[in-house]
């Protein structure tokens, strides 16, 4: 993995995690919001997984951010 995607999935992982907190939501609680399974959660907050856009979708409609918005949260460049 190049050095410039592993600053863009460290963004991520602090995005996402954040955006859980403000939300209140457990990782378990936004694992089931999304329809995936907690480990999917636990392994992007972590690092150990890069998730496709299905994920990333599923993950921003759990977390109720528009299109724009969830574009933005998982794309630094925009």
């Amino acid at each position: 993995m190049g050095i410039e995607r592993q600053e863009r999935m460290k963004v991520l992982r602090a995005r996402l995690r954040a955006l859980r907190a403000e939300a209140g939501l457990s990782g378990a609680a936004l694992a089931q919001g999304a329809g995936v399974g907690w480990p999917t959660v636990s392994k992007v907050e972590n690092g150990r997984l890069g998730p496709c856009s299905d994920v990333l979708g599923r993950l921003a409609r759990a977390l109720l951010l528009d299109e724009a918005i969830s574009r933005a949260v998982w794309d630094p460049s925009v």
